[in-house]
């Protein structure tokens, strides 16, 4: 989904916005909506954020006022797991 399509989805409905971080450095967006999810792209490639506040502001530029961050933990990159249930944080955010 590009970023105008995304101003476009949040004026007329309420898409779920997810925040994922990655390394603590580089943001990407995922966003679901239609029971479809996508990553927010920039010219044919994923977005990407230097920082949370750039992340937060683009974000409310856009019309999204609030989402999740979720943050992989390290328990998934260092060890094998063998379920198949992602150990992750999910933590609601408001987005200025």
């Amino acid at each position: 989904m590009t970023l105008k399509e995304l101003k476009r989805c949040a004026h007329y409905s309420r898409p779920e916005v997810h925040v994922l971080a990655n390394e603590g450095d580089l943001y990407l967006v995922q966003i679901f909506h239609d029971g479809m999810q996508s990553l927010l792209t920039e010219n044919d490639q994923p977005k990407r954020f230097r920082s949370l506040s750039e992340c937060s502001h683009q974000l409310a530029m856009l019309g999204v006022h609030h989402g999740y961050m979720i943050q992989s933990m390290p328990y998934d990159e260092m060890v094998n797991s063998t379920d198949s249930v992602a150990h992750s944080e999910r933590q609601r955010m408001h987005f200025h």
